[in-house]
C-alpha cells in the first residue's frame, strides 16, 4: 500500500506542506472518451482547461486525497490508484471515473474509441475563444500565433509571452471554429478553435495534449499529420495550363486522395465522423478553389469562359458537401467569392458592359439630392428601350448594338460630369451589390450557399469604401440573409464604419489640396508641382486605391514599420488615390492612421490622376516609385513595403547620397 501512495504522488506531483516538491509530469485521459481531464505537474495541475494550485495532499492507507484551488474555488479529489496505468478519480464526493495515464510512447488513437456523432456544422457566431498552455521546453519566449479575422479575408499576427515555466493565457476572437497557427522559435503547430470556449494545451518533446472543445480532432490531426489537399505539382503558380489539364489533374489528384482517405480510415476505423467530414472538405474545397481559379489561366490563353466539364464538376462537387461547412477557413470563402465573381463576369463580358442600367436608374431615383439633366435621364431611358430591342431580332443589328455600348459609356461620362465624385462613386456601389444578389439568387447554390455569397458581396462593398450603406441597402441585405450569425458579421461591421466616421480625427495637416496642380494636363508638370515643397527630401510615391485590398493592407500592416525606421529623418510618404471618393479616402486614412508630418495624401482629379499614372506606375496596383532629393525619379519599381528590409535600405541608400 506504501508503495502505491507513493506512486500517486509521484504521478499527481502534489506540494506536501511539509516537504520538497516531488514528482514528474501525469496526465489521465478518460477511460471512456479518451478525453484529457487531468494534468499534474510540478508546480500546478489542470482540469476543466483552467490552472489549479495544490493546497494540500492527504495521504490514506487505501486512496490519496488532494486539495485543488483556484481562487475562490475549491476541489477535493480522491484518488484510486487501480495499477501503474489506470486510477480513478472521484471529486468533491461524487461518482469516480476511470482514468488512463498517458503515455507519449503511444499514439493517442489508441486511448479514443469510436465516435460516429456527426460534425456540428459552424454556427458562425463572432466571439473569443481562451487558450492556456504550458510549453515547458519554451520558457520565456515569445509565442507568434497567426489567425485570420472575420470570414479569412485578414490575417492578424499576435504575440503572447512564456512565463518562467512556459506557461501563457491568450484570447483570440473567431467567427466559428477556425484554423489557427502557431510559432515559437522553429516549432510550429496548428489548433482548431472555437468561440465561446476555454482550452488549455500541454507540449513537451514530442508529446501533445489538448484539453476542452476541439481536444480529439485536434488529437487526431496531430497524430495522423497528412494533407488532403488536393493541389498536383502541375497545376501549381506559375504553371498557366488549358482546361482540359486542369480537369484531368484535378480528377486525378481528387481520386488518389480519396484513396489515401479510405486506406487510412481502415488502418484507423476509430477515427471520429468530425475528422473524416473535416478531411473530404479539404479534399473537396481545395479542388473546387483550383477548378474556379482555372478561370484565370483560362482568360490568360485567351478564353473567357471555362470549359464545362470544368462547371459540370463544380456542381458536382458542391452538391457532395455538407450544407454548411464545419469550419471558417479559407478555401470555402476563397471558393464562393472567386465562383460568384466568375459568374458575375460571365454576366457582363459582352461588350464590355459593366452595370446594368435599370439597377442604376433606381439608384439614381433613391438618391434624391442628385442633379440630373434631364437629357441624360432621357438617353438612359432611351438606351433601356434599345435594350429590348436588342434582345429581340434586331439585335443581329451591328450598327444598333455598337450605338447601345456607346450610350453606357456617355451615360457614365454624363454621371461624372454632372455629379459629385462621392455620389458617383455611392451609385455604382449599390448597382455593383444589387446586380451581384441577382446573379446569386440565379445560381444552383444551397441556401447556406447563397446566405454566405451575400455576406461576402455585402463585407465587401463595406470593405471597399468604408463608407456604411444606406438604410434602404442594408436591409435589403439583412433580408436576404436567414443565418444569424451571418447577419450580425454584417450588422457588425456597418455599425463599425458608422462609429469611424462620427469618430473626430486630426489628419494633421496630411491631406493636401488639389488647387496647387489647378489646370495642369501633364503628368510631369503635375508631379514636379507636387514635389517642389520637398526638395531635399527623398519621396516614397505610393498608387493606391480604396477599391485595392492589397493596397490597403500594405498601408495598413507593412509601412507603419518603415515610417517608424525613418521617423525624423528625410523621406517623404506621398500617396495618390486612384478612383476613390473623397469621403472613401478620408476614412481610409482615418482608420488606418495614415498621417504625419512626413505622410501627403492627394486625391486628384481623375483625369490629373490619370496623367500621373502614366508617368508614374507600373504594372497593377499598388505601385511604388522613388524620387531623390532633386526630384528625380529613381525608378517606378522602388521595393513593395512588404520587404521592409529592403525598402529601408534603400531608403538609406537615397539619404546617403548627396
Amino acid at each position: 500500500m506504501r508503495k502505491a501512495i507513493l506512486s500517486i504522488l509521484l504521478l499527481c506531483t502534489a506540494i506536501s506542506l511539509q516537504a520538497q516538491t516531488v514528482g514528474r509530469d501525469a496526465c489521465w485521459l478518460n477511460a471512456a472518451t479518451g478525453a484529457w481531464e487531468w494534468g499534474f505537474f510540478k508546480d500546478f495541475a489542470v482540469h476543466d482547461a483552467r490552472q489549479w494550485q495544490y493546497a494540500a495532499v492527504k495521504e490514506g492507507r487505501k486512496k490519496t486525497a488532494v486539495t485543488l484551488r483556484s481562487g475562490k474555488e475549491t476541489l477535493q479529489l480522491e484518488i484510486r490508484y487501480q495499477n501503474d496505468s489506470v486510477c480513478t478519480i472521484a471529486v468533491d464526493d461524487g461518482k469516480a471515473q476511470t482514468y488512463r495515464l498517458w503515455n507519449s510512447a503511444k499514439s493517442i488513437l489508441s486511448y479514443l474509441p469510436a465516435d460516429t456523432a456527426a460534425s456540428r456544422p459552424c454556427q458562425f457566431h463572432e466571439n473569443s475563444v481562451m487558450l492556456r498552455g504550458y510549453l515547458p521546453d519554451f520558457p520565456n519566449q515569445n509565442l507568434e500565433y497567426i489567425y485570420y479575422e472575420r470570414f479569412q479575408d485578414t490575417q492578424k499576427i499576435a504575440n503572447v509571452p512564456t512565463d518562467s515555466i512556459g506557461r501563457f493565457e491568450l484570447s483570440i476572437p473567431v467567427l466559428g471554429r477556425t484554423e489557427v497557427l502557431f510559432r515559437i522559435q522553429s516549432h510550429m503547430f496548428s489548433l482548431l478553435l472555437s468561440p465561446q470556449s476555454e482550452c488549455f494545451l500541454w507540449i513537451k518533446g514530442n508529446s501533445f495534449l489538448m484539453m476542452g472543445e476541439n481536444g480529439r480532432i485536434n488529437h487526431e490531426l496531430s497524430d495522423i499529420q497528412e494533407s488532403f489537399f488536393v493541389q498536383p505539382k502541375t497545376l501549381r503558380y506559375p504553371n498557366v495550363v488549358s482546361d482540359s489539364v486542369c480537369l484531368s489533374e484535378i480528377r486525378k489528384g481528387l481520386a488518389e486522395k480519396e484513396h489515401a482517405l479510405d486506406a487510412l480510415l481502415k488502418k484507423h476505423p476509430n477515427l471520429s465522423e468530425d475528422f473524416r467530414t473535416l478531411a473530404k472538405e479539404d479534399l473537396y474545397y481545395s479542388s473546387l478553389g483550383r477548378l474556379i481559379t482555372q478561370s484565370y489561366d483560362s482568360h490568360a490563353q485567351g478564353n473567357d469562359h471555362l470549359l464545362p466539364g470544368i462547371l459540370d464538376m463544380i456542381d458536382s462537387l458542391m452538391k457532395e458537401m455538407p450544407p454548411v461547412p464545419t469550419t471558417v477557413n479559407s478555401r470555402y470563402s476563397n471558393f464562393i467569392s472567386n465562383y460568384i465573381n466568375y459568374h458575375n463576369y460571365q454576366a457582363h463580358k459582352h461588350g464590355n458592359i459593366a452595370y446594368d442600367l435599370r439597377r442604376l436608374k433606381q439608384a439614381m431615383q433613391e438618391h434624391r439630392d442628385l442633379q440630373v439633366p434631364d437629357s441624360l435621364m432621357q438617353l438612359i431611358d432611351h438606351t433601356l428601350a434599345m435594350e429590348a430591342r436588342i434582345k429581340s431580332k434586331e439585335g443581329k443589328d451591328t450598327a444598333l448594338v455598337r450605338t447601345y455600348h456607346q450610350n453606357h459609356e456617355d451615360i457614365v461620362k454624363g454621371l461624372e460630369a454632372s455629379v459629385q465624385k462621392n455620389s458617383f462613386m455611392d451609385l455604382f456601389k449599390i448597382v455593383n451589390l444589387r446586380e451581384e444578389w441577382d446573379i446569386i439568387d440565379r445560381l444552383a447554390l444551397s441556401g447556406f450557399q447563397k446566405d454566405f455569397a451575400s455576406t461576402l458581396s455585402t463585407l465587401y462593398a463595406l470593405e471597399q469604401s468604408h463608407i456604411p450603406l444606406t438604410d434602404k441597402i442594408l436591409q435589403e441585405a439583412i433580408s436576404r440573409i436567414h443565418t444569424p450569425g451571418l447577419r450580425e458579421a454584417v450588422v457588425r461591421q456597418q455599425n463599425f464604419y458608422v462609429c469611424e466616421q462620427q469618430r473626430p480625427f486630426d489628419f494633421q495637416g496630411s491631406l493636401k489640396s488639389n488647387d496647387i496642380v489647378t489646370g495642369l494636363t501633364d503628368g510631369n508638370e503635375i508631379l514636379k508641382r507636387i514635389l517642389a515643397p520637398y526638395r531635399g527630401k527623398v519621396v516614397y510615391t505610393d498608387i493606391w486605391g480604396g477599391w485595392c485590398s492589397p493596397c490597403k493592407h500594405a498601408i495598413k500592416n507593412d509601412v507603419p514599420t518603415v515610417k517608424e525606421a525613418m521617423k525624423g529623418r528625410d523621406v517623404i510618404f506621398l500617396y495618390f488615390a486612384n478612383n476613390t471618393s473623397d469621403t472613401s479616402w478620408k476614412q481610409i486614412i482615418k482608420e488606418y492612421k495614415c498621417v504625419g508630418p512626413q505622410t501627403v495624401h492627394y486625391n486628384l482629379p481623375h483625369e490629373q490622376q490619370k496623367a500621373v499614372e502614366a508617368v508614374l506606375r507600373q504594372g497593377g496596383y499598388p505601385s511604388y516609385g522613388l524620387f531623390d532629393k532633386e526630384g528625380r525619379l529613381v525608378t517606378k519599381e522602388a521595393p513593395d513595403p512588404v520587404f521592409k528590409d529592403k525598402l529601408i535600405q534603400t531608403l538609406e541608400e537615397q539619404l546617403s547620397k548627396k
